[in-house]
C-alpha cells in the first residue's frame, strides 16, 4: 500500500472514529440527567412558619411546583392548582408551592391571590430542591407529580393546564 493511500484512510479512519465518538457525546448529553424514580428528601422553611420536611405528605399524591413571583405563567398556574386542590383534596392530593424567590415579594402576592395550599421559600436551597428533582436548568414553573409511594410519575416544565393535570390526578387517585 503506497503512503499517499495509507495516509488517506487513516486520517479516513480517524474521522469516522471522531464522528461516531461525537454522535455518541451528543447523544448523551441530550438524554440529560438520569430519571430519578424515588423522589429525594428535603426541607424548607414556609412562609411565617416553620420547616415543613416533604416527609409530612407522605400516603398522599402530591403536586409539588416551583414558582416564583416575577414569573407569569407560574402566577397563571396557582389559581388552577387552587381548584384542583380542591376538586382532589378528599382523594388524597396536595398541592405544594415552593418558591425561589424572597419573602417579601411572595408576601404582596400572596395578599393579592389565594393560594389554597402551603408554600415553601428559598433562594440557593429551593433551586438545589428543584435540581434534585430533575430541574437543574432552573426551568420555572416546574411541577413534579408523586404518587402515594413517593414515586415520581411526573415532571413537567413550563406552565401547565388543566387537561395536562387533571386525568393524571384521576389515574392516581382512582377518582
Amino acid at each position: 500500500m503506497s503512503g499517499g493511500l495509507r495516509t488517506a484512510l487513516t486520517i479516513l479512519l480517524a474521522a469516522v472514529i471522531g464522528a461516531g465518538g461525537g454522535i455518541v457525546a451528543v447523544s448523551w448529553l441530550q438524554q440529560g440527567p438520569q430519571q430519578v424514580v424515588q423522589r429525594p428528601g428535603f426541607s424548607l422553611p414556609e412562609l411565617d412558619g416553620p420547616v415543613r420536611d416533604i416527609n409530612e405528605w407522605d400516603d398522599k399524591v402530591v403536586v409539588l411546583n416551583f414558582w416564583a413571583t416575577w414569573c407569569t405563567p407560574c402566577r397563571e398556574e396557582i389559581p388552577l392548582f387552587t381548584q384542583l386542590q380542591n376538586d382532589f383534596y378528599a382523594q388524597g392530593v396536595r398541592f405544594l408551592g415552593v418558591a425561589i424567590d424572597d419573602p417579601e415579594p411572595i408576601r404582596g402576592f400572596l395578599a393579592q391571590v389565594e393560594m389554597g395550599y402551603p408554600t415553601l421559600y428559598g433562594m440557593q436551597s429551593a433551586l438545589d430542591v428543584a435540581a434534585d428533582y430533575g430541574n437543574d436548568r432552573g426551568t420555572l414553573p416546574y411541577t413534579v407529580v408523586i404518587d402515594r409511594d413517593g414515586e415520581i410519575v411526573m415532571r413537567a416544565s413550563g406552565q401547565l393546564h388543566e387537561p395536562d393535570l387533571r386525568p393524571i390526578l384521576r389515574d392516581l387517585t382512582d377518582g
